[in-house]
């Protein structure tokens, strides 16, 4: 299990508002997980994000873990 960031986008062409945190076996079970979130419908593009590598989720459950807000979680 790894620990997967997200970007949400409010439009396509902006600048992501939220990085969700998603704990998947693979890229593409975090994108499905991401995309059957409820929140998900209020974005319009979700993206993996580049800038950060995926981690080891030791003891999470699979599924969303979080959303931070986007310049936060440049900070981190």
């Amino acid at each position: 299990m790894r620990v997967f960031s997200l970007d949400c986008y409010p439009n396509a062409d902006g600048d992501p508002s939220v990085v969700m945190i998603v704990a998947a076996e693979s890229e593409s079970d975090a994108v499905r997980l991401a995309f059957e979130h409820p929140n998900a419908e209020g974005y319009a593009a979700i993206a993996l994000n580049k800038k950060r590598k995926p981690r080891k989720a030791r003891g999470m459950a699979p599924g969303i873990h979080g959303f931070v807000n986007w310049q936060a979680f440049q900070v981190l």
